[in-house]
C-alpha cells in the first residue's frame, strides 16, 4: 500500500470547496517541485471542478474542488432510507450500528470525520470525546444534545462540539472553530480570527479543526477540506504525503492528527481513488473488508462526503450516512448518490487501546548553581514516553522568581510511545541570593497527572575586580642623553569571576593623576587572569628629561570595556626616585 512519493507521476487533490486559483490555495508547491504551468479550471459538475498543475519534475497535481452542500441539491430532496441488516457477514450482508448519524455543519468532510471518530469513541477510544454530554459518550445523534446557531446570513445549523467547537458549548468559555474560522457557507473571505486579529483557539477537542476545515488559511472556503489522492489506482500513504510537503493541508492526515492529539495510534493512513475511476483500485471487496473489520468508510463523491457503513452482496449495495439527515441511505458501489459518483476513500484505521501513556522527565531536578546576576543561564529537559500509548502533553508552567520557560516543543503536543519533546528553562538571577521554583508537566498519565521538576540556584556578584600595585621603580642615566626608568608592577584580580584581555597602559605623569594629556610610555596585556590571581610584570621605559620627581602611572582597562565590581581602583601611581 506504499509508494515512494518522489516516484508518483500523477496527483490529484480531493477539495471540498469552490474552485479558486491552485497557487491561491498553495502558499507553497509540494517540497522540492516548482510549479510551472496551469491548466484551465475544469466545471464537471455544480459540485465539482478540477484544475491540474505540472510541477518541474513532470509531477502534475490536479486540484478538485467539491463544495458538499449543507442540503441536498434540487431534485435529490427524496433519498431512499434504508434499515440497517443484521451482522451476518457470511450471508453477505453487514452493518456497523453504533455509528452517528451527524448532519451538516462547517463541512461535510468534518462532519463523516466526525461520524467516524465518533462510532470509535463508543466502541473502544473512549477519549476521543471527552465533553460533559451524555456522560462523556458521544451521542448518535446531535440533535437533541447541543441545539442550533445561526450565522450571520441567517443559516441556521447544528452546534457538534466533535466536529466544530464553539463558545459556550459544552462548557466552553473561550473561542471555537465556529467562532475563529466560519463567516458563511463558501464564503472565500479571510477567517474572522485573521480579520478581527485575534489569536486563534489551541486545537484539541474538534476533528475539524486538524482536518483544516473552513480554514482561509489553508486554502479553504467555508464549508470545504481538501484531499490528495493519486490520479490512479494506487494508494497515497499518509507517509508519503509527508515526504510530498502536503500532509500540513491534507484531510486524511488532518484524522491521523486528531487521533493522535486524543492519545491514540494510527495504523493504515491513506487514501485512494475506488475501482470504479481506475482499474484496481479501492474495491467493494476492499470497503467490505473494513465494514467486517468494524471500521466505517469515509467515502468521498464528485462534490460530497459521505460515510460507509454497512453493505449487502446483492448488487453491490452500501448503506451510508449522508451528513443531511439521521438515517441511513442506499448507494450502488461505483455508482453517484445525488447525482455525484463516487471518486474515493479516506482510511484512518486505529490500534487497541491497550496500555497507558507513561511520562519520564528528565533531569528529574536541576540546579543551576551559581550564575551572575543579570546573566542567562538555561537548561534542556526531555519528556519521554516510555508507555504504549501516546502521552498528550498539557501546558506546561514555570513558577518562581527569575526563572522562565523558553523554547518549548512539547506544550499541547502528543508524544508517541517510544518518543520525547523537549522544554527549555531559563534562570537569570535578578539580585544576590537563592533561587527556587518548580516546573510543571501536566500531560494524560494516568498514574502522574503533573510531573513537578524542581528547579535552583543562586544569584551572585560575579565580575572581576582589577587593581595594580606598584614595586621596586628606580632609575639610571642618564646615559647618551636619555634616561632609563623601570619597575614591577603587580596586576591583581581580587573579584570572583576570571577575566580576559586585560589592557595595561602607562603614562609619565607631572602630579601622579592621570589625565587624558599624560604621555603613554607602554602597554601591556594579559590574556587571561582568574578571580584571585595575580600577574608581576617588570617594565622600562625611556625618557629624554630627567624624571626624577615625577609619577609612572598604571591605567588597567583604559577603554572600559570591562565591568567590575569596583570601578573606582583601575589606577595606581608610583614616584620615580
Amino acid at each position: 500500500m506504499k509508494r515512494s512519493f518522489l516516484a508518483l507521476r500523477s496527483l490529484v487533490v480531493l477539495s471540498v470547496m469552490i474552485a479558486v486559483s491552485a497557487f491561491t490555495a498553495y502558499a507553497q508547491p509540494p517540497a522540492l517541485k516548482i510549479p510551472v504551468a496551469q491548466g484551465p479550471v475544469k466545471q464537471v459538475n455544480p459540485h465539482f471542478s478540477t484544475q491540474a498543475t505540472t510541477y518541474s519534475d513532470g509531477t502534475v497535481l490536479e486540484r478538485a474542488a467539491i463544495h458538499g452542500p449543507p442540503k441536498p441539491p434540487p431534485g435529490f430532496l427524496k433519498r431512499a432510507t434504508a434499515l440497517l441488516p443484521s451482522p451476518i457477514p457470511e450471508m453477505g450482508v453487514n452493518a456497523l450500528s453504533d455509528v452517528p448519524a451527524f448532519t451538516w455543519v462547517f463541512g461535510c468532510s468534518a462532519v463523516s470525520g466526525s461520524m467516524i471518530a465518533g462510532y470509535f469513541d463508543r466502541t473502544g477510544f473512549p477519549d476521543l470525546y471527552t465533553g460533559a454530554t451524555n456522560g462523556g459518550v458521544i451521542p448518535l445523534v446531535e440533535d437533541s444534545s447541543w441545539g442550533r446557531w445561526t450565522d450571520n446570513t441567517g443559516d441556521n445549523y447544528p452546534n457538534n462540539p466533535l466536529i466544530a467547537s464553539h463558545q459556550g458549548l459544552d462548557g466552553r468559555t473561550d473561542y471555537g472553530s465556529i467562532d475563529d474560522y466560519w463567516v458563511t457557507y463558501l464564503s472565500s473571505s479571510k477567517d474572522p480570527y485573521i480579520t478581527g486579529r485575534w489569536t486563534q483557539h489551541a486545537w484539541g477537542d474538534a476533528v475539524g479543526d486538524y482536518m483544516k476545515t473552513s480554514q482561509s488559511a489553508f486554502g479553504n472556503v467555508d464549508g470545504s477540506t481538501s484531499f490528495y489522492y493519486i490520479n490512479s489506482a494506487t494508494p497515497l500513504s499518509c507517509q508519503d504525503m509527508e515526504a510530498g510537503g502536503i500532509a500540513t493541508r491534507d484531510g486524511t492526515y488532518g484524522r491521523k492528527l486528531f487521533y493522535e492529539a486524543r492519545g491514540y495510534r494510527v495504523t493504515d493512513c491513506y487514501t485512494q481513488m475506488t475501482d470504479n475511476k481506475h482499474a484496481g483500485g479501492f474495491s467493494f471487496a476492499h470497503y467490505k473488508a473494513e465494514i467486517d473489520a468494524g471500521r466505517p468508510v469515509l467515502l468521498n463523491l464528485e462534490g460530497h462526503s459521505i460515510v460507509g457503513v454497512g453493505y449487502d452482496d446483492a448488487a453491490n449495495l452500501v448503506y451510508i450516512h449522508d451528513t443531511w439527515d439521521n438515517d441511513a441511505h442506499p448507494m450502488t458501489w461505483g455508482g453517484s448518490y445525488s447525482g455525484m459518483g463516487l471518486w474515493g476513500v479516506s482510511i484512518v484505521n486505529l490500534t487497541s487501546t491497550s496500555g497507558n501513556p507513561d511520562i519520564s522527565v528528565s533531569p528529574a531536578s536541576y540546579d543551576f548553581g551559581t550564575v551572575s546576576v543579570q546573566t542567562t543561564a538555561t537548561q534542556t529537559f526531555s519528556i519521554s514516553n516510555t508507555g504504549t500509548r501516546s502521552l498528550i502533553v498539557g501546558t506546561i508552567t514555570v513558577s518562581g522568581a527569575d526563572f522562565n520557560l523558553g523554547t518549548d516543543s512539547c506544550s499541547g503536543m502528543s508524544v508517541a510511545p517510544s518518543s520525547s519533546c523537549t522544554v527549555q528553562v531559563a534562570f537569570t538571577p535578578t539580585a544576590v541570593g537563592s533561587r527556587s521554583a518548580t516546573l510543571s508537566i501536566p500531560s494524560n498519565d494516568p498514574d502522574e497527572s503533573t510531573v513537578t521538576v524542581a528547579l535552583t540556584g543562586s544569584g551572585a556578584d560575579l565580575r572581576p575586580d582589577l587593581y595594580v600595585a606598584w614595586s621596586n621603580v628606580s632609575k639610571s642615566g642618564p646615559k647618551k642623553g636619555l634616561y632609563s626608568v623601570s619597575g614591577a608592577f603587580t596586576t591583581t584580580n581580587g573579584g570572583s569571576a576570571s577575566v580576559s584581555n586585560v589592557t595595561v597602559n602607562f603614562y609619565l605623569s607631572d602630579d601622579g593623576v592621570y589625565n587624558s594629556g599624560d604621555k603613554l610610555a607602554g602597554t601591556y596585556k594579559s590574556k587571561i587572569l582568574a578571580a584571585g590571581a595575580s600577574k608581576t610584570t617588570t617594565v622600562r621605559f625611556i625618557s629624554a628629561a630627567d624624571p626624577t620627581g615625577k609619577f609612572v602611572i598604571a591605567v588597567i582597562d583604559p577603554l572600559n570595556s570591562i565591568t567590575e565590581s569596583d570601578e573606582s581602583n583601575n589606577s595606581a601611581a608610583a614616584s620615580i626616585p
